[in-house]
């Protein structure tokens, strides 16, 4: 009997030393936000719980065969300029890539360009249109620091040439169909100009939308065709994991003249028109539900994972060895 206790002992002696020794400190949740003028913050590897909506318009993985169009698919009947809300766009990464820093603005309350898109009524692109129009990023040198301000990569890279490649060799060589648009700085100062003309925080202000506030898409909706007398397009982030949606982007159209005009008839992502009292509305949010205009990236989930440190194991042990003599 005395054999196999001890037996038993060395065996679970062996066991425990196993188990990796944890500060207490590294286990506990953090409960601190991300302000908007900071870094968004690396979570552990837990999974993401993050479900519903398709967030993003651009879908880098597609395919070389959607870079060879033919002549007759580059067509295009509207172009969709779409603004961001940085902050849930950074929250959606790091939920999706524990990994990711993000680079937020230092402003607060400040919409950054996403793209300017020409698309076929009904029809997701065209895309990749021009594959000889290569793009030469000196080319932008004259309006590179208002790019940087207005639209910037997010994703906190070295450099945002990378983001301003790829909006213009797979939207920009489609909007060189129009003379007004017919190359990469004409592409890029006409972002800027309808960002400096359309601020969207101010068009939300103005009927008392403000980040850090829950609304109902028919209300933002109302801003928006308060302010410009057309229908945009309104676009949420849904975190299943806590039942929000979250406000991500606001699209707004204009014709191949470069007049603001409907967005009635725009197919872009999972984005429907949605009739409501009074009209339609073209969205993915939740028509029923608020959504939250967040002011801060929300605090880290952490998974506190059960770890024995090595001090509590030496004194289980101690135990053992007396509780079995």
């Amino acid at each position: 009997m005395q054999s196999q206790r001890f037996l038993f002992v060395a065996i679970l002696a062996c066991f425990l030393v196993t188990i990796k020794s944890t500060p207490l400190s590294d286990i506990s949740d953090s409960d601190e936000s991300t302000s908007v003028d900071e870094k968004t913050q690396k979570r552990p590897d837990d999974d993401s719980e993050f479900d519903g909506f398709p967030f993003r318009e651009d879908d880098d993985s597609l395919q070389d065969s959607s870079r060879e169009m033919s002549v007759q698919d580059h067509n295009w009947d509207v172009l969709i300029f779409t603004q961001q809300w940085p902050v849930t766009t950074c929250y959606h990464w790091r939920e999706e890539n524990p990994d990711q820093e993000c680079s937020l603005p230092q402003k607060k309350e400040f919409w950054t360009i996403h793209g300017i898109w020409p698309t076929k009524l009904h029809q997701m692109g065209p895309n990749f249109c021009n594959n000889s129009a290569n793009f030469d990023p000196s080319k932008l040198n004259p309006i590179e620091d208002r790019l940087e301000t207005f639209w910037p990569d997010l994703k906190g890279m070295d450099s945002t040439e990378w983001l301003w490649k790829h909006e213009w060799q797979k939207h920009g060589t489609c909007a060189m169909l129009v003379e007004e648009l017919d190359n990469e700085l004409k592409y890029f100062e006409q972002g800027l100009t309808w960002r400096e003309e359309y601020i969207m925080s101010r068009i939300l202000d103005a009927s008392d939308i403000h980040p850090d506030s829950n609304n109902t898409v028919a209300a933002i909706n109302n801003a928006i065709v308060k302010a410009l007398g057309k229908n945009p397009s309104i676009h949420c982030l849904y975190d299943g994991k806590h039942g929000i949606s979250y406000l991500s982007e606001i699209r707004i159209c204009f014709s191949k003249s470069l007049e603001l005009i409907d967005c009635d008839g725009i197919k872009q992502g999972d984005a429907v028109p949605v009739g409501v009292p009074g009209g339609t509305i073209i969205t993915n949010c939740h028509i029923g539900s608020l959504v939250h205009y967040p002011s801060l990236v929300p605090p880290l989930q952490r998974k506190s994972h059960w770890k024995l440190p090595l001090v509590n194991v030496y004194k289980l042990l101690q135990f053992l060895m007396w509780f079995t003599l």
